[in-house]
């Protein structure tokens, strides 16, 4: 998201820089008196001002529903990774169950082994 902010710096320091560069460019060639050099100054400077309002609310909107759609999705992206752990946990502990269960039934069977293998010796 930093990125997207650090783009809408950018782009808004550009338009700024564009626009006052462009407006003095053309008013300073214009051939006018100084009275009316100062007044489209002055005209120029309040646009510029306008302008960039309007783009600081712009990018402040967009940058606002970017939010919203980032958390958003992290809601989701929380109760998914949630969901995975609880599979992944149960599974887990079945297969810890199951090992339980094979180690006690052959601990269960070796006592009938030594029975078996006693009664060999004796044949």
């Amino acid at each position: 998201m930093s990125e997207h902010s650090g783009r809408g710096k950018d782009f808004l320091l550009g338009a700024i820089v564009g626009g006052v560069l462009g407006a003095v460019t053309a008013l300073l060639l214009a051939p006018k008196s100084g009275k009316e050099l100062r007044a489209d100054l002055s005209e120029q400077a309040h646009l510029i001002g306008e302008k960039t309002h309007e783009l600081a609310e712009t990018v402040g909107g967009k940058t606002q529903v970017i939010a919203k759609q980032v958390s958003e999705h992290t809601g989701e992206w929380m109760q998914k990774a949630k969901e995975v752990v609880d599979s992944v946990s149960e599974e887990v502990k079945a297969w810890k169950d199951a090992r339980k269960e094979a180690v006690v039934s052959s601990e269960e069977m070796m006592p009938a082994d030594a029975e078996v293998l006693g009664r060999r010796d004796l044949k």
